[in-house]
C-alpha cells in the first residue's frame, strides 16, 4: 500500500509538471506574438513606404497608371453583365453578375496575394541581407499592396449595386456598412497566409507551382459562381464549409447582394480563421527567419 502511494504521487507530480511546461511554451508563444506585432507596429511607415513602391513600380510606364486599379474590375463587371445578362440568363439568382463580382474581388484579393507573396523574398534578397531589415515586412507588402488594389475595385461594386438598385433589380440595405468589417477580417486571415507562404516557399521551391494549382481547385470549391445553400448534397455542403475562404466569400455576399447580416456561425469563422492565420504566420516566420538569408 505505502509504494502504490508513493507511485501515485510520484504520477501527480510529473503530470502537474507536464502541465507547467505546456503552459509555460503557451506563455512564450503568445509573448513572441505580441513581440511580433509590436514589431511589425514599429516598422508600419517602412511597410508603408514599400507598398507605395511597389505599387509605383507596378504601374510605372502605364499610360492609364492607377486608373488599371479602377479599368480592370470595370471591365470584368461589363463582360459579366453582358454575359450573363443576353447569352446565359440566370433564373437563380438576379442579378447573377453583381453576385458573381460580390464573391470574385474577395477571391482575387486573397489569391493574388497569396500566390505574389511566394516570392516576396526571393525577390528581395538584397534587403534581406541586411542585418537590422525586417524580412517580415516583405510579404505584408505584397499583402497591402493587393488591398489596395481591392479597395479601389469596391467602387465599381458599389456603382454597380447603385445601377441594379436604380434599375429595380436589388435593393441597397444598411448592411453595406459592415463591408469594412470584414476587409479587416480577410486582411489578417491574408497576411497571415502569406507570411507562412513568403517563409516556407524560400525552402520549397515548388510551393508556388502547388498553390497554383490549388487556387484554381480552390476557386470552385468556394461558393463564388452559386449558391452554397444550392448544393444538394448535404456532405459537400459541409465539406465546403470547411474551406476557410467561403465564410468570407459568402459574408461579402450577404452584406453586398442579399441585404443581410452575415450569419454567426461563419463570423466567428472568420474571426477564428483570422486569428489563427496570423499566429501560424508568426510562428512559421519565427521559426524560419534564420535560414532565409542563407537559403536565398
Amino acid at each position: 500500500m505505502p509504494n502504490l502511494q508513493s507511485r501515485s504521487d510520484r504520477d501527480y507530480v510529473t503530470a502537474s509538471q507536464d502541465d507547467s511546461t505546456a503552459n509555460n511554451a503557451a506563455g512564450h508563444a503568445t509573448l513572441r506574438a505580441v513581440e511580433e506585432l509590436r514589431n511589425l507596429y514599429r516598422y508600419r511607415q517602412l511597410i508603408a513606404a514599400l507598398t507605395a513602391r511597389d505599387l509605383k513600380a507596378r504601374y510605372r510606364g502605364s499610360i492609364l497608371g492607377f486608373f488599371w486599379s479602377l479599368a480592370n474590375p470595370l471591365l470584368l463587371l461589363t463582360v459579366y453583365t453582358v454575359v450573363f445578362t443576353f447569352f446565359f440568363p440566370s433564373n437563380v439568382i438576379k442579378p447573377y453578375p453583381l453576385f458573381l463580382f460580390a464573391g470574385i474581388l474577395p477571391w482575387t484579393f486573397f489569391s493574388a496575394a497569396v500566390l505574389e507573396s511566394t516570392t516576396a523574398i526571393s525577390s528581395n534578397a538584397g534587403l534581406i541581407k541586411k542585418v537590422m531589415f525586417p524580412a517580415e515586412a516583405l510579404p505584408l507588402v505584397t499583402v497591402a499592396s493587393h488591398l489596395v488594389h481591392f479597395v479601389l475595385a469596391m467602387p465599381i461594386l458599389l456603382l454597380a449595386t447603385v445601377g441594379f438598385a436604380l434599375h429595380g433589380d436589388i435593393a441597397i440595405r444598411a448592411t453595406i456598412l459592415l463591408v469594412p468589417f470584414l476587409m479587416i477580417l480577410q486582411t489578417l486571415f491574408v497576411a497571415g497566409i502569406a507570411m507562412t507562404v513568403a517563409s516556407m516557399s524560400v525552402l520549397f521551391r515548388d510551393l508556388r507551382d502547388i498553390l497554383t494549382n490549388l487556387m484554381q481547385l480552390g476557386f470552385f470549391v468556394t461558393p463564388i459562381l452559386y449558391l452554397i445553400d444550392k448544393v444538394p448534397s448535404r456532405p459537400f455542403r459541409a465539406l465546403l464549409r470547411l474551406n476557410p475562404m467561403t465564410p468570407f466569400v459568402v459574408s461579402y455576399q450577404d452584406v453586398l447582394f442579399f441585404g443581410h447580416v452575415p450569419g454567426l456561425a461563419d463570423t466567428l469563422l472568420m474571426i477564428a480563421y483570422a486569428f489563427v492565420s496570423v499566429a501560424m504566420g508568426i510562428a512559421v516566420f519565427g521559426r524560419l527567419r534564420d535560414t532565409l538569408a542563407e537559403a536565398i
